[in-house]
């Protein structure tokens, strides 16, 4: 059995009916090499008897179950695990998600290496349900990212590292600043990065470490969530917003109705072509706190129409983006 001192880094998995892809998953995180490490995994359905059963014959020393005897949710689940865990660095996972075989291994560098950090993020490729490469994001020189640069780009474009499988946190950040909030259902995550980037960086670790899942079945893909998302984000994003500087604002304002809201009409836009007449009404309902219906179509045609010629971008760079970022947003 590890003992507390010799476990560099735990990973953090909750499952909630997570079959069959959640063998693959779990799988490449056991495989990992060079490391140190512990796995903890939360079975958050309990009704889940296919799930149960597959963690039940598993025998692993690095391994840890839970098997919830009631529903916790994503992050009364994270932080039950987190809790429980003996690594001095927290990685958190997913069940739908693949480890690169270095993914440990690199983390841990890399947190030996910037100390004082937030959190840090990997880069990931991009696979679809059968697993093939569809996509990978860029990567460029920079090892951080200043906590200014943090709130601006998480007003514009919200959670910075876009899931929580590529995420990696020292458990001491979690002593100083507290859990995951349980009553938030989808920002939990976004809120705890806002919370602990008030002075800290956060770090960048520039290579692909997973392979993050896109598919039909995952909660950020329910249209049901997208009013969780947008109602407890803003709270966070006023924190944001009070820790820029004042000549900043106006351009992130403007920002929020041009790229943020814009695309949460889309998705309004998209629930009218699919027939769910319901859910769109209740999701304009939301979108009508923001700004007029007539104003969202203005946005949403200009923008559409000049990514025809592939001019949109370059027209949200000259309306808000460089003014917003001052010098870094080139």
């Amino acid at each position: 059995m590890q003992t507390q001192e010799t476990i560099d880094i735990s990973v953090i998995v909750p499952s909630y009916n997570g079959m069959p892809l959640f063998k693959a998953s779990l799988d490449s995180v056991l495989a990992q090499k060079g490391v140190s490490y512990e796995v903890l995994v939360g079975n958050d359905s309990p009704s889940d008897v296919e799930t149960r059963n597959y963690l039940d014959q598993l025998h692993y020393e690095k391994l840890r179950v839970f098997h919830n005897e009631n529903n916790l949710g994503l992050f009364g689940n994270l932080n039950n695990l987190i809790r429980n865990s003996n690594g001095r660095i927290i990685h958190l996972w997913s069940q739908d998600d693949i480890m690169n075989t270095n993914c440990l291994y690199e983390t841990v560098n890399f947190h030996n290496e910037n100390p004082n950090i937030a959190y840090a993020f990997s880069r990931v490729e991009i696979i679809d349900e059968s697993g093939t490469v569809i996509d990978r994001m860029s990567i460029d020189s920079n090892s951080t990212m200043s906590s200014q640069t943090h709130d601006l780009t998480s007003i514009l474009t919200g959670s910075v590292p876009g899931n929580i499988a590529n995420v990696s946190i020292n458990k001491s950040i979690f002593e100083t600043y507290g859990y995951f909030r349980e009553d938030l259902k989808y920002s939990g995550d976004f809120e705890f990065w806002c919370r602990i980037t008030d002075r800290l960086p956060v770090g960048i670790i520039q290579k692909h470490l997973i392979k993050l899942r896109r598919h039909t079945g995952q909660l950020s893909r329910n249209p049901k969530m997208w009013i969780h998302r947008i109602e407890e984000n803003d709270e966070i994003l006023t924190t944001f917003m009070a820790r820029v500087p004042e000549d900043r604002k106006k351009y992130l304002k403007r920002g929020l109705l041009w790229r943020v809201y814009n695309q949460y009409f889309g998705l309004y836009l998209n629930l009218l072509r699919t027939g769910d007449n319901k859910e769109a009404q209740e999701f304009l309902k939301v979108l009508k706190k923001y700004s007029s219906v007539p104003n969202y179509y203005f946005r949403y045609s200009i923008l559409k129409s000049l990514s025809v010629i592939k001019k949109d971008k370059k027209f949200q760079h000259w309306l808000y983006y460089k003014q917003a970022f001052g010098n870094n947003g080139k």
